[in-house]
């Protein structure tokens, strides 16, 4: 398939399946429907309503269902695709499973069996990557690491081999994939090229400034850790917040502080920001808008493929948050504020 060809094709197909995205006041549907019209949550969602579960399975099937629906987009996404476009794709994929590498790990840690790490484990068909049964069979946690030498996962793993060598503790280890993991795809955008490499530079540099903010406030001021420690665990990978501005701010000794501290645009954005949480639901709503800006005014390119994606697992998520408040009996506020939607007036 011609270039041409290939960006037409996905053009057409972002287009067809951008006309699904929930729009604010489908959302707000959503959440206010009657008990009687609750299926036509799950027909916007894509899948059944789930029947006979408990809580905790409940948290489990609706997570199968939104990994495989996103995944069945990036199946589709990815065909046409080749060289460094595709990698960057696959490899946005392959955090999915990085999931279920932190469930192995964690088990590992807790001494849990084999069968009940199993059973925790999402599906991911064939994107699965992990040799899962040879990582269930190992004795520790340094060999289950080595393990993934040769993987795609390999210098992930290599990170957080080094990393547990030296705190063999879980939280250091879950620092170190997503650290290493995040630098690896901004990598991967820069390396992508193409005519849209700056919009898409631009959209997951927002998601690294995005998560260094939310990190360093959540290491600082929820976990209590050192300024040096916080710094150290943010990901390498820097956009429009710039290492030395992390630094600065890491020495900070207050979350008032970093936020009244902050340069432009997040002191405006996130002023009078009171939690962890509310600086992550306005960072979203402003990683959400610029995706919005590039699915709709640029065509013919990777970044629009990727705008896409990002709006779909947010719908996906935001679904799967309405349907477990509404299982468990949550008023409309509340599941309002767990979604992070500001209700369309």
């Amino acid at each position: 398939m011609s270039a041409a060809a290939q960006y037409a094709y996905l053009h057409g197909r972002v287009s067809i399946f951008g006309t699904r995205l929930l729009q604010p006041d489908q959302l707000d549907k959503l959440i206010q429907l009657p008990p009687e019209q609750e299926d036509e949550l799950y027909q916007t969602a894509g899948f059944a309503r789930p029947v006979g579960e408990d809580p905790e399975q409940l948290r489990s099937s609706l997570e199968q269902r939104l990994i495989a629906l996103l995944l069945a987009d990036v199946v589709i996404l990815a065909r046409p695709l080749i060289g460094r476009a595709r990698d960057f794709l696959v490899y946005w994929a392959y955090r999915f499973e990085l999931s279920n590498l932190k469930v192995i790990l964690r088990g590992k840690l807790s001494g849990q069996n084999a069968a009940v790490i199993r059973a925790q484990l999402v599906d991911l068909g064939s994107y699965g990557r992990l040799p899962t049964e040879e990582l269930l069979r190992t004795d520790d946690v340094a060999e289950l690491l080595r393990r993934l030498d040769g993987t795609p996962y390999a210098d992930v793993a290599r990170q957080a081999r080094r990393v547990y060598e030296e705190r063999h503790e879980l939280f250091a280890l879950d620092a170190a994939i997503d650290r290493q993991y995040f630098a690896g795809l901004a990598k991967r955008a820069h390396e992508a090229g193409g005519d849209a490499s700056g919009a898409l530079r631009g959209l997951v540099g927002n998601m690294i400034d995005r998560l260094n903010l939310l990190w360093l406030l959540r290491y600082r001021f929820a976990y209590g850790l050192a300024p040096s420690e916080a710094y150290y665990l943010l990901i390498p990978a820097t956009h429009r917040l710039d290492g030395r501005t992390l630094l600065a701010l890491s020495q900070l000794n207050s979350f008032d502080e970093v936020i009244t501290r902050l340069p432009p645009p997040w002191a405006e954005q996130l002023a009078g920001a009171a939690t962890t949480v509310e600086v992550m639901h306005r960072l979203e709503r402003e990683s959400w808008r610029l995706a919005e800006a590039v699915l709709h005014r640029s065509v013919f390119n990777l970044a629009r493929v990727f705008a896409y994606l990002v709006l779909r697992e947010r719908d996906l998520r935001q679904m799967r948050a309405i349907i477990r408040g509404r299982r468990i009996g949550l008023p409309t506020e509340a599941i309002r504020e767990a979604v992070g939607h500001v209700p369309a007036h």
